[in-house]
């Protein structure tokens, strides 16, 4: 078990970290990873946008950890408050270490109006892929703290990140977060139907176990379902009761 809980601590990551990640992001998304004289003018023309959007990079995360027991079932309890996920059915609670819980913005990337459809979708792109490169670099310092305060385990895995959206879990739960952190430490805040702003913002958890177990495949990540009204998640449910 842990004996030292982080509670809202702000993370700041900077452009520079991301950016490894984020241009990987950007070019998948765009479809730019090809050869060819159009997606080289393409990739200039994104590279263009991506230097006038540098000062709206600012990504930051407020994050809290839980000890493993805070979750059984389908459901997870953090400071009182419950959050409902067909994921968390996968996973055994006696190899659970931890469950860090994050909200996370890489900033504002709105553009004038009038600016060039292309520009301000490419806009757009950036700040996505800086969310996800956000999502990707928050891990490490998960993976960091687990490393600092769990040397009695040989083997600890971070597994991916999910939140409202995924594994059935009701984006409507948006708002569960924020009575959790406080969101207001970096600009964050959720309106009364879930749209965070500002809009390039998530919020999610991240599961440290010891064992195998891992999230379901990726078929069923996007799922919306109910998992009682699921076959495929009542086989699993009774597989592994």
């Amino acid at each position: 078990m842990r004996n030292k809980f982080i509670h809202n601590q702000t993370i700041s990551i900077t452009m520079a970290e991301a950016d490894v990640f984020a241009m990987e992001y950007f070019m998948k998304i765009c479809g730019l990873n090809r050869e060819g004289v159009k997606y080289q003018r393409m990739l200039k023309q994104g590279m263009e946008i991506k230097e006038r959007i540098r000062d709206s990079v600012q990504i930051k995360a407020v994050i809290s950890s839980f000890p493993g027991n805070s979750i059984e079932d389908n459901t997870a309890v953090f400071n009182g408050v419950p959050f409902h996920c067909n994921a968390f059915q996968r996973l055994d609670p006696a190899h659970v270490i931890g469950v860090y819980v994050y909200i996370l913005t890489a900033g504002i990337f709105e553009m004038e109006h009038d600016e060039p459809i292309l520009d301000q979708l490419y806009a757009d792109i950036w700040g996505t892929a800086y969310v996800d490169a956000g999502i990707e670099i928050l891990k490490k310092y998960v993976e960091n703290d687990l490393e600092e305060n769990h040397t009695d385990h040989e083997k600890i895995t971070v597994l991916s990140s999910f939140g409202p959206g995924f594994y059935g879990m009701d984006v409507n739960q948006i708002s569960s977060f924020f009575e959790v952190l406080d969101g207001s430490k970096i600009g964050v805040h959720a309106r009364s139907n879930s749209l965070m702003l500002p809009l390039k913002s998530c919020a999610g958890f991240y599961v440290a176990v010891d064992d195998k177990t891992d999230l379901p495949d990726s078929d069923c990540e996007s799922c919306q379902s109910e998992y009682k009204n699921c076959a495929f998640c009542q086989t699993v449910v009774k597989g592994n009761s």
